[in-house]
């Protein structure tokens, strides 16, 4: 019995960490959707979906962190792996949109101690994703048997987790009463935002190569494509939080950078918007030859609720309806895809 623990653990893969990120996708996107369209019900399933992703990541950080410890040569080996570094990211984004989830819904339905669990996720989360990050970036650099066979949708996970970092680490500022230690923390938010958007720059340039002149992708590596949605959604939702933010400690700036991320916002949701009809066509594709459950299709959940949050906070800020039925109907569409990945996974377990 504990051999086969120990193997459970030891075989434990940091794609689950998704499962957070796509049940705290949807819990914002409840969040919104309740405000804007006066659905007050969906507030209810926001909060219980923030207080079931609470739970969820500190079980997975239990199963990741004692695999560390127990096979600490493994996971050294995973870091050091071209296809396999980047997923280790995971953890600390779920562990920053666990802050988030706090600092957004406990504002709106007043959750237990949101504050001081938002500011408190958001320092493991960083800390862990600053490591992580550079550890990743490193390792793809020095590896000597790096080709573009090995690049996959992966590799995308470290600068999302730095960007969503970003955003939560912004959401928590108005909770911290010093405000010298509240002006230091938008700095390293900056300092977030722009490594985040510089590595993610790189290597969606690789992966778009080899996605247009390399042979198609294998089938359990596609659903990892559809990360390359959340980067364009993530950085027009930190804008207007780092105008916001900045406006705070520097208010002569703040229009200036409210007027620049209006003005951007768009263009990059729209980036978002017309990648996910790309995305969703390529994966009929796929289906149709042939795309086997695997815990990757997970993939497919945060990535969309990213565009369907940019939409509904963007429709917030400016006040536009388009983009409001826009986020609407993806959000929709989230819920459905959620649905069927989120059977197929049970279905998996009762397999075994």
């Amino acid at each position: 019995m504990e051999e086969q623990k120990n193997n459970f653990i030891k075989s434990f893969n940091p794609i689950w960490f998704a499962t957070v990120l796509g049940f705290g996708g949807i819990a914002l996107g409840s969040v919104l959707m309740a405000e804007i369209f006066h659905l007050s019900w969906l507030k209810l399933l926001a909060i219980a979906l923030a207080y079931f992703n609470l739970a969820l990541v500190v079980f997975l950080f239990f199963l990741w962190g004692t695999r560390a410890i127990l096979y600490f040569k493994t996971f050294t080996e995973d870091l050091q792996h071209p296809v396999t570094a980047g997923f280790h990211s995971l953890m600390p984004a779920a562990l920053v949109m666990v802050s988030l989830n706090f600092s957004k819904i406990g504002q709106a339905c007043a959750l237990f101690q949101y504050q001081n669990l938002s500011i408190a996720f958001w320092i493991v989360g960083a800390s862990f994703e600053f490591i992580l990050f550079t550890l990743a970036v490193y390792f793809l650099i020095v590896n000597q048997k790096m080709n573009i066979n090995f690049i996959n949708g992966g590799w995308l996970v470290p600068p999302v987790a730095a960007l969503l970092t970003t955003i939560a680490g912004l959401n928590i500022i108005p909770f911290i009463a010093d405000i010298a230690t509240a002006e230091n923390i938008l700095w390293l938010n900056y300092f977030f935002f722009g490594m985040g958007a510089f590595i993610f720059i790189l290597i969606a340039v690789s992966i778009s190569s080899k996605i247009f002149f390399s042979e198609r992708l294998d089938p359990k590596v596609f659903p990892s494509v559809w990360i390359l949605l959340v980067p364009f959604s993530l950085i027009s939702l930190s804008l207007p939080l780092l105008a916001n933010a900045t406006g705070l400690f520097l208010p002569d700036f703040k229009n200036a950078l409210m007027g620049i991320s209006l003005f951007l916002s768009p263009m990059l949701i729209g980036i978002g918007v017309w990648l996910l009809i790309i995305l969703i066509l390529l994966t009929y594709d796929y289906f149709k030859k042939g795309l086997p459950y695997a815990i990757g299709w997970w993939a497919f959940i945060f990535p969309t609720a990213s565009v369907c949050i940019a939409s509904l906070t963007y429709a917030t800020l400016a006040g536009q309806p388009f983009f409001e039925y826009l986020g609407a109907v993806i959000y929709v569409f989230l819920l459905v895809i959620t649905f069927i990945v989120l059977i197929k996974t049970i279905q998996s377990f009762r397999v075994k």
